[in-house]
């Protein structure tokens, strides 16, 4: 959703993450909330192939108020990835966009998640593994980072655990990134000592760049289907640490429950210096009270 009340950004805007090949397609939606019209490009690390023209750089033109969507063809036998630039022309003002990629191995589509994007300089990420991998209930966490700069940064990983204490025998990972760079890891990547355990925690990514890096969460599931569990992803949004502690109660649009579906809130403190408690109110469609069972 485009929030018209806010003002407009202008500068390159960097998604994280994009996945083309290997059953693999992405899809961005550039959306113009303003009442003239918005041209750039959109850039891709390597060639990509969008409305049968392979390049690594697309044009767009946007009415005012109006949207374009752009559709990778997936036609690789392996899966490329790396950041998405969308670039407006003369450094004025970007569309708002987002990243959709979507996995079809065969002639069934598996599973899909948008990318959001986040750029800064400090980062908090919920993060969680369990389970050995590719066997059905396995969770990962994946992690996306993008160099904003045309310089090369320092990337620094942390995790603590949910009270917000170093992990025993678990160092911060450093990493050094070249100028518009793209990584992306497995928890198990950065901290070894975590794969194949159960682990739930808090990621810090840090970097030295003023321009900031750009960063998604990848929450990975192989579900229980038999005899081959589905490959399962959704993105996990990172929390921006010079964002401002609200005091205003926080309202989650929807929420399912029954019928084989759930639902996970995750609390944690997002912000630095952040010390909060308060308390979760379940409310129905038509505003009176929802009675739930909370594990």
């Amino acid at each position: 959703m485009a929030d018209l009340a806010r003002a407009a950004s202008s500068g390159p805007l960097v998604f994280p993450d994009f996945a083309d090949g290997g059953g693999w397609t992405t899809q961005i939606f550039l959306v113009n909330p303003t009442d003239a019209a918005l041209s750039g490009t959109v850039q891709f690390p390597i060639n990509v192939t969008i409305a049968g023209r392979s390049a690594t750089s697309f044009q767009y033109q946007i009415a005012a108020r109006g949207s374009q969507k752009l559709v990778t063809s997936g036609a690789g036998a392996t899966t490329a990835s790396g950041a998405v630039r969308v670039m407006p022309a003369g450094g004025g003002i970007v569309p708002t966009a987002l990243v959709l990629f979507s996995y079809k191995p065969g002639a069934v589509t598996v599973t899909e998640a948008g990318v959001p994007v986040a750029t800064g300089s400090a980062f908090r990420l919920y993060v969680e593994s369990l389970g050995t991998n590719g066997q059905a209930g396995n969770i990962q966490t994946g992690i996306a980072v993008a160099n904003a700069s045309t310089s090369s940064a320092s990337v620094t990983f942390e995790i603590t655990d949910l009270n917000g204490a170093p992990v025993s025998g678990v160092a911060p990972f450093p990493l050094q990134m070249a100028g518009s760079a793209q990584t992306s890891k497995f928890l198990s990547d950065l901290f070894p000592s975590l794969a194949n355990s159960s682990f739930k925690g808090v990621l810090r990514i840090t970097t030295n760049s003023a321009a900031g890096i750009s960063v998604v969460g990848l929450r990975e599931r192989y579900n229980e289907r038999q005899p081959a569990p589905d490959f399962l992803i959704t993105t996990i949004p990172a929390s921006n640490e010079a964002g401002v502690a609200g005091s205003a109660e926080l309202l989650f649009p929807h929420l399912v429950n029954g019928g084989g579906y759930t639902t996970q809130f995750i609390l944690f403190s997002g912000v630095a210096g952040q010390t909060t408690s308060g308390n979760l109110r379940f409310i129905k469609q038509d505003g009176s009270g929802f009675s739930l069972t909370v594990n």
